[in-house]
């Protein structure tokens, strides 16, 4: 049926159509005109979120494609049946019917009120990934209408039957100079670099205990997290043989603002997620291993990016109270109508902790607003705001634990969960602001973002207690706490434009992108006393102003169907100004200023490449090479020098075979091998409480990974990781991997199982929602320092909800089965007696204490946003 552009005609179309159908039913054609009036006062569907469709993961021909679909939209809004329309190519429908399920619109009404409605939509797979064509942008484009050249099946190369285009009226600006009218979905994700790069949606996970934004990095293979430090302290990361500390081998970043700190006190690419709401958190892409271009500084093992947003609509409230006096106040608002990239949330947490010295109390809030431009552009503008205070128990000997010899009671639990120095602990105060602009084009995209953070952390803690501080023959030492300290702003920008092209039948593309970040602060690190936590002497103190800029190439080459080209190169270019403040105020020459100022400069360029075969429907054969740097840390240059970077060369190969089953199944699994070599590696020294230089190392490793996830309310996610790191004799060939000493505390093995069912429950006519979530990790006991191993760690969480209404209550259960996991493990010299007692010189185990059961009682109240609410900024 073709409208024509007078109003009179369309009046009286829409009056017979209106007298043809039921009074709860209403079909709705593609030429309808949303907003048009008529007699019977008839409006159609518009949409309000329309999350984009995946490509098929193993699919290799995603030329440009069209699906066709008759969707129905109910009269809240949901959609109901999905029907394809014989677009010929089942694979796609399948694609495309999933997104549709997902869709969210303001429902069809006449006279004012709400109704079920019939409509047709076109789905449009572009390149790499998908757009949907299923709502206008414009006021005056009809609902749904394609406008633009005829397009063929990707499959068949047949014409695609579509409904023949509208008149549009004169006044209407179409979205392209092509008239495609494009839904605005989430920014396009870049195609995957390599088997282990992993895109975790957090889905229905959520339901998994976690209590922070980093415990959702365990959904990623092999991530193992452990925090000797306190509740507000990062934990430490181990990924792929590699211990990264608190970030300095793992480029992190949330909604595109990075998180690692260049020279922080207590470690080069310290890195805290702890700003971040979990509950905000929609999904995360973690790429294990230097395989992007688009990585830069830190990604030595890998890098990790947060992407935020809330799906549901309306008001939610929880308040929460635990073991050891944990408490929890959680408020997050979606605006009805508006997308999910539009939230406010607010975070309160309070507890007294699991043991002495271990109390912290934190507040959290993030804001984020999308504002949609039209024609394929949007801002997106994200405000955070975090503050804690918590206290840290630190590490205990093994001897004196046994001995009972600490300073607590006498029983197992409370040797176990003491402390020796009451003065660990710490404080982090942070302010993150960001402005994204996105422009997406039928062949062209570009996107542009400015950001700036403001932060303060001082952190204290003791691992050796009187060995360090040498003092003249009679005096007794003063203690070994360190106290380090980061005071710091960071401005930058970042963005990318791609082009793609057709040719040899096939999408091509080409991705230029910058970045660039100043930072500019105070960093301190200083000796404390045992008694009262005195500071007594300056380790170092020094201003910084750090400018790394840089710059990168990305392309996707499709030669043939079953293969594809990825990869590209960066270019890091790093200045580096430090005045060292820690300087003597006298010299050989006599008086000089206790300060001086060195000036460095240094780049590196990294080459990443990838081969992708399609071994079959689904399975995928990708193999890939990458180069990855750490840059210097400050402390370490001298004036003038050519700054050096840590440089790592990384070889993977793996299969993924990704399936969806209809509407009912979604599968993904993947296996893969990989081998890495950095030329400057770093492992922590207890004495320092920093990471220090130690040469060469060489790891390898495999792993393998699924998740299955059915419409009927089960998701469910495990995976198996082995690695090996060692530091090769000098001399030693690259392909010698097990040449050397074993590199202490990395990890061997480590599994990790998640699963979640939810349940639609009638009983006696009363609706009820249950959910039932499971999680286990086993780590196999890990090396230590001087040929020592530690002890295994096994943890299971569990959680259970019932919901009536609006009305959700919850209870979890973290470490359910009460083990005495240690949190952290070392082997080292110590000396935690009198301060004039003799020292040993022999290392000895030390460990800290991992979370005993812990138990959270919630209520939640789900208040939903009012049906109808018109979105926010269109």
């Amino acid at each position: 049926m073709t409208l024509g552009s007078s109003g009179k005609g369309q009046a009286s179309i829409w009056a017979r159509v209106a007298r043809r159908c039921a009074c709860r039913f209403v079909p709705l054609v593609l030429a309808c005109a949303p907003g048009l009036a008529s007699a019977d006062e008839l409006s159609s569907p518009r949409v309000k979120d329309a999350p984009e469709p995946a490509w098929p993961a193993a699919r290799v021909d995603r030329s440009e494609a069209i699906v066709p679909l008759l969707v129905t939209v109910k009269a809240d809004g949901t959609v109901g049946k999905v029907e394809a329309q014989a677009s010929g190519d089942p694979e796609l429908e399948s694609a495309a019917i999933q997104a549709a399920l997902r869709w969210t619109f303001e429902p069809a009404t006449r006279g004012g009120r709400p109704i079920a409605a019939k409509i047709k939509v076109a789905v449009r797979f572009v390149g790499e990934e998908p757009r949907a064509l299923s709502a206008p942008l414009a006021t005056n484009v009809p609902a749904g209408v394609y406008v633009g050249p005829p397009r063929k099946n990707a499959s068949t190369n047949a014409p695609i039957s579509e409904p023949k285009k509208p008149a549009l009226p004169a006044a209407t600006s179409r979205p392209d100079e092509r008239g495609e009218v494009v839904v605005l979905g989430p920014s396009r994700p870049p195609p995957p670099s390599a088997a282990g790069d992993h895109r975790v949606r957090v889905g229905q996970l959520v339901d998994v205990p976690r209590r922070s934004a980093e415990q959702l990095l365990t959904l990623a293979p092999g991530f193992l997290l452990q925090n000797h430090g306190g509740e507000g302290h990062p934990s430490a990361i181990f990924l792929r043989g590699f211990s990264a500390a608190e970030g300095q081998d793992l480029e992190m970043s949330v909604g595109g603002v990075p998180l690692n700190e260049p020279s922080n006190a207590h470690g080069h690419g310290y890195a805290d997620t702890h700003f971040v709401i979990p509950e905000l958190v929609e999904e995360l892409r973690v790429v294990e291993g230097p395989f992007d271009p688009r990585q830069g500084d830190f990604a030595v093992a890998g890098s990790v990016e947060y992407t935020l947003g809330l799906a549901e609509r309306g008001i939610v409230a929880q308040a929460g109270l635990g073991s050891f006096g944990a408490k929890r106040l959680l408020l997050l608002w979606g605006p009805g109508g508006a997308p999910r990239g539009t939230f406010v949330g607010f975070s309160v947490t309070d507890s007294d902790g699991f043991g002495r010295n271990r109390a912290s109390t934190a507040a959290r809030a993030m804001a984020q607003y999308e504002h949609r431009l039209g024609a394929g552009r949007r801002l997106v503008a994200l405000v955070s705001a975090y503050t804690t205070r918590f206290d840290g128990a630190g590490v205990v000997r093994q001897d004196d634990f046994e001995a009972r010899r600490l300073d607590c009671p006498k029983d197992h639990d409370s040797q176990f969960f003491c402390t020796y120095d009451p003065n660990q602990g710490g404080a982090t105060a942070r302010l993150d602001a960001s402005l994204r602009f996105e422009h997406k084009g039928t062949r062209e995209e570009h996107t542009h973002q400015v950001f700036t953070t403001i932060r303060k952390t001082r952190l204290r803690e003791n691992f050796t207690g009187f060995v360090t501080d040498v003092r003249p023959s009679g005096e007794p030492q003063r203690g070994d706490g360190v106290e380090q300290m980061y005071d710091t702003t960071t401005f930058g920008a970042r963005g990318s434009f791609t082009r793609t092209v057709d040719v040899w039948g096939h999408r091509q593309s080409l991705e230029l992108g910058y970045f660039a970040r100043h930072d500019r602060g105070d960093t301190l690190q200083r000796r404390l006393r045992r008694v009262g936590g005195v500071p007594y002497r300056v380790d170092f103190e020094s201003g910084i102003a750090i400018t790394n800029i840089a710059g990168y190439a990305a392309g996707k080459l499709r030669p043939a169907s079953w293969l594809t080209l990825r990869g590209g190169i960066r270019l890091d270019t790093f200045g580096f100004a430090v005045e060292d403040r820690n300087k003597p105020d006298k010299d050989r020459s006599g008086p000089r200023e206790p300060s001086d100022t060195i000036e460095a400069f240094g780049l590196t360029l990294g080459p990443r490449a990838s081969v992708e075969i399609n071994l079959a429907q689904g399975l995928a054969w990708m193999t890939s090479y990458g180069a990855g740097s750490r840059s210097s840390d400050a402390q370490a240059l001298s004036d003038g020098e050519s700054a050096p970077f840590a440089r790592v060369d990384a070889f993977e190969t793996g299969v993924v075979f990704e399936r969806s089953e209809g509407r009912m199944l979604d599968v993904s699994a993947r296996a893969l091998a990989y081998f890495t070599r950095v030329d400057r590696d770093l492992v922590f020294d207890a004495a320092r409480g920093r990471n220090v230089l130690v040469g060469t190392s060489n790891r390898f490793g495999a792993s393998i990974s699924g998740r299955l996830t059915s419409r009927a309310g089960i998701d469910t996610q495990g995976s198996l990781t082995y690695a090996e790191a060692y530091l090769p004799e000098a001399g030693a060939p690259w392909y010698a991997l097990t040449s050397g000493k074993r590199l202490p505390y990395i990890p061997r093995w480590v599994a990790r199982l998640d699963t979640s069912l939810r349940k639609d429950l009638r009983i006696s006519g009363v609706h009820l929602r249950a959910t039932g979530a499971l999680g286990t990790t086993y780590v196999a006991p890990r090396p230590l320092p001087l040929e020592q191993f530690g002890h295994e760690i096994f943890t299971v969480d569990v959680a259970a909800r019932l919901r009536y209404r609006f009305v959700e209550v919850g209870i979890e259960a973290t470490n359910v089965l009460d083990r005495r996991n240690p949190a952290a493990e070392f082997n080292y010299a110590s000396n935690f007696s009198l301060p004039d007692a003799p020292a040993s010189r022999l290392a000895h185990p030390h460990f800290a204490a991992a979370s005993p059961r812990q138990i959270l009682g919630t209520i939640r109240f789900h208040l939903e946003a009012a049906k109808g609410e018109e979105e926010a900024g269109r």
